[in-house]
């Protein structure tokens, strides 16, 4: 049986899995109204990585396993199908970490930001598109949620999406792999951690807010639909292991918006966002925090593709 979602854990939806499965056109309801073909652009949250796609997805696929929120750092991942044909790196094809997350996945990242990136192997039959890395619209929705067995327990599945819970039946893909449970060291404190474990941390109490941030730094920062993050007091939390394979990168440009992860895997992990406050990705946490995001914010800039949640309070940008 899955356990809050943190112990059954797919491979990313790898290449490897998808070679004997045959993928179908998009149909008409897949496609936008228009029927264009459009350039799609991505980037990671630095801009050291860029790429395009000239071609129409296959399919866009929600994985709610373990190891993609804790790759992530997020609710669920989001994965675009293409033909490698229409797939073209722009810059920082040779920046890019790999880290084999599994015997059937490996996660690609920017080695300055911690972005996830696509995959797209020399020779593999299709290329994934990390869609919150995506500037435009595909012009499809998603079609499908996997591993929905293992999604987070703070998230509700709001659309109307066929819901597997592993890979559906003909996808001829592994079955998912039982990741150990990691508890807290302290009584009654909520732990999380990396996905190569190297970094681990705890807080105590319950957090001080929850949030889903659909703006277009948050996706490209998770590479995923939204970020979603919980917010504790500084001296609430504590590192417990890895604090050193921490790489923090903070943008330029902004104020405040940073983000933190491990080195090793790529994997988002807590950050200081200001002096007394953590910010920690929902996706690293190992355990139930016990809350559900209390808003969505930058809801006039979520990704087209994303179902939002109606069901909580929702923001143009920051709350008034």
């Amino acid at each position: 049986m899955l356990v809050n979602g943190v112990r059954s854990q797919a491979p990313i939806p790898a290449l490897a899995t998808r070679q004997t499965r045959t993928f179908p056109s998009p149909t008409h309801k897949q496609r936008s109204v228009t029927l264009r073909r459009a350039m799609l652009t991505g980037a990671c949250l630095c801009g050291d990585i860029e790429f395009e796609v000239d071609g129409d997805l296959i399919e866009i696929t929600q994985c709610h396993c373990s190891a993609c929120r804790k790759f992530h750092g997020s609710t669920y991942a989001t994965f675009g199908v293409v033909d490698p044909k229409f797939f073209r790196w722009i810059r920082g094809e040779q920046k890019i970490v790999h880290y084999r997350s599994s015997p059937h996945g490996i996660r690609h990242f920017c080695p300055r930001c911690g972005s996830g990136v696509p995959a797209n192997p020399e020779g593999g039959p299709v290329a994934l598109v990390t869609m919150g890395s995506v500037a435009e619209d595909p012009g499809i929705r998603p079609a499908v949620h996997i591993f929905a067995g293992s999604k987070a327990p703070w998230h509700t599945i709001v659309d109307d999406l066929a819901q597997h819970e592993e890979y559906p039946p003909g996808w001829n893909a592994p079955p998912g792999i039982d990741r150990p449970i990691r508890e807290a060291e302290t009584p009654g404190a909520t732990p999380g951690s990396c996905l190569c474990s190297e970094v681990a941390y705890e807080y105590d109490g319950s957090p001080e807010r929850m949030v889903n941030c659909h703006c277009s730094r948050c996706r490209r920062q998770t590479s995923a639909a939204y970020g979603t993050f919980v917010f504790v007091a500084e001296d609430a939390f504590r590192w417990l292991s890895g604090e050193n394979a921490i790489v923090d990168y903070k943008m330029p440009e902004a104020q405040i918006k940073g983000t933190a992860f491990c080195r090793h895997c790529g994997s988002l992990v807590p950050r200081l966002r200001d002096p007394g406050g953590m910010q920690i990705p929902a996706g690293s946490l190992d355990a139930d925090p016990g809350v559900k995001p209390a808003v969505n914010i930058f809801v006039d800039s979520r990704a087209p593709w994303s179902e939002l949640d109606q069901s909580i309070p929702c923001f143009a940008e920051y709350p008034a």
